[in-house]
Formats: structure tokens, sequence, C-alpha cells
């Protein structure tokens, strides 16, 4: 199985390594891919540019040698669409099982992203899960939600599972507030995107 981690990675911080590597051991995937976006859909702009976000993420997984950097999305550049990044893979890889990586915000909103309905034919969800929310009463009419991870490797693709990974209470948003004011960023970043951002 591949993990498929995407995001802004804006910049790429302790919180999206350390859950990537909770997701790779939990699920057993062969690989865990970060795959960064071109232009975000969900959100408003991006503060580093393509080269710099794929900068700190190489930097980064220096450090996390387990997990693989996927440039697909910002090679392709324009809007972001999760859907026709997962019928690229599907095309290339048929026989791989994918699992999309995504948080509980972005779960939330799933009905929103373009054609969601479909992501169910090509991969598996797998859902960070968050204290606050009830995931017995949160289901997709497209996908079977299940408790046993064994069956996310049996299965092709269709299955939705929430994921034990502890919540780390760190977002990209909060670094940036804190790199503009000039405070310690040691417990969020690895030191050679401190100091790759200390350079720019």
């Amino acid at each position: 199985m591949i993990g498929i981690y995407g995001g802004s990675f804006d910049p790429v911080h302790f919180g999206h390594l350390a859950t990537a590597t909770f997701i790779k051991n939990e699920l057993n995937l062969e690989r865990c891919l970060l795959m960064p976006c071109a232009i975000p859909v969900h959100k408003t702009g991006l503060h580093y540019s393509d080269g710099e976000r794929l900068d700190m993420l190489n930097l980064a997984i220096q450090d996390y040698c387990q997990l693989e950097i996927d440039e697909r999305e910002i090679s392709k550049g324009g809007n972001s669409y999760t859907i026709d990044t997962l019928k690229e893979l599907k095309s290339k890889q048929c026989s791989e099982t994918f699992c999309l990586i995504i948080g509980m915000d972005s779960f939330m909103q799933l009905k929103s992203w373009k054609q969601w309905g479909e992501f169910s034919n090509y991969a598996h969800i797998v859902v960070l899960r968050r204290p606050d929310y009830e995931i017995d009463s949160l289901t997709l009419t497209s996908f079977e939600t299940v408790q046993d991870k064994q069956l996310l490797a049996e299965r092709q693709n269709g299955l939705l599972y929430f994921s034990s990974c502890p919540m780390i209470g760190v977002s990209s948003s909060e670094i940036r507030g804190k790199i503009t004011a000039n405070k310690n960023l040691d417990d969020l970043l690895p030191k050679t995107i401190i100091n790759y951002i200390k350079k720019q």
C-alpha cells in the first residue's frame, strides 16, 4: 500500500512529519508520499514558493528517510484537485492500493471537493481523528467505514478508516506567525529548515 499525504506544506513541520511516520508504521505502508499541492483550492494563497516548499521538504526527509516526496502536483501546476491526482496514480499503477491521508478538518469539508464521490473508485481514505469529533457518526455514502486496518490491505479501494494517530497541535500558520515575530521554532521545525528560513 502507498500512502498519499497531501497539503500545502507551507512550511512542512514536525506535525506533518510525525503524522506521516506514524501512519506509515500503523498501516505498514510500503511507501508514504508527501505530496505538496501547486495552488490549493481550499486555502488562500501560499507564503512560500513551490521551489522553497520543495527545498524544505527535501531538507526534512534527510532526517525522515522513510518518507518520500511526490512532486507531480507542483510539476503539473495550476489548481490541485485530488481526484485528478488519484486518477493519474491509479492509471500508472493500476494494481496498487492507495490510501489518501487527510485531517479531520479536511474530511468534514470533503463534500466540497471536486468529484469527491469518485474517490472510492481509486483509493481508501484514512482520516486523522480528533478527540472533539464522535467518529461513530461520521460516514461517507460512497465509502464503507471499517475499524480493522488489515482490511485496507485486502481491498483495493473504497474503505474509510479513522487512524489512531495522536493529534499533534502544530500548524503552518502558527509557525509563520512565530517566524514573523522572530520567536523560537526549535520545537516546531527541524533545525535544517529553521536555518533555511533564516537565510531566505
